[in-house]
């Protein structure tokens, strides 16, 4: 996780400022830097991610504190800049950039598989989302992370994103519709379906 800021105030007064936007922003750190990882897919664009992110917000004293939902508030920063940088360099190659990409994120938590053969599939299902996120736009993978990977419901995403209940579920339709093309084109199981997507939640 990187540092809150990548500098060393100068000044007193820029000591002061700098002791307070730690204070107001360090409760919600984890769960900003957690969320960037699933948006990138790798560790150091998470990074690269977040240290823009707090870089905008610093610059922004009047905001800090004088929020109702500054969790909302931030999400909704946070997921606006990914998409914004996706967009400033769409014409680059910016997926795929690192070997172990999505592998790596949905490898981090320990399967808890005792049987082998069972162990072997999930992993192999593993790199086939991993792949598979990866063919996604920003603004759909980014939805499709937060409710299926994150657990916020379309309602919750609403006010999150300021997006219309429409925009919402339509980006998370057409995502869904597009892993289950390539799913089923690799010949996984219909049945894994609920599992990956979570299609038995309530939205």
């Amino acid at each position: 996780m990187p540092s809150i800021l990548p500098f060393r105030p100068t000044r007193s007064s820029m000591a002061r400022r700098q002791t307070e936007f730690t204070a107001w922003v360090t409760p919600h750190l984890e769960m900003l830097y957690r969320t960037a990882r699933r948006f990138t897919g790798h560790p150091q664009d998470a990074e690269d991610l977040l240290q823009e992110l707090l870089l905008r917000l610093y610059q922004k004293p009047a905001t800090w504190g004088k929020l109702d939902n500054p969790h909302t508030w931030l999400i909704r920063s946070l997921h606006n800049l990914f998409v914004d940088r996706w967009r400033r360099t769409r014409h680059t190659p910016l997926n795929n950039r690192h070997n172990i990409s999505w592998d790596d994120l949905l490898g981090e938590a320990d399967l808890g598989i005792a049987d082998p053969e069972r162990l072997v599939y999930s992993e192999t299902l593993q790199r086939q989302i991993s792949a598979a996120l990866d063919t996604l736009p920003h603004d759909q993978r980014a939805i499709l992370i937060l409710h299926d990977m994150v657990g916020h419901t379309v309602g919750e995403l609403t006010v999150l994103l300021d997006l219309p209940l429409g925009t919402v579920k339509s980006r998370l339709f057409r995502a869904r519709r597009h892993l289950r093309q390539i799913f089923l084109t690799q010949g996984t199981p219909a049945g894994e379906f609920r599992v990956l997507f979570n299609e038995m939640k309530a939205t």
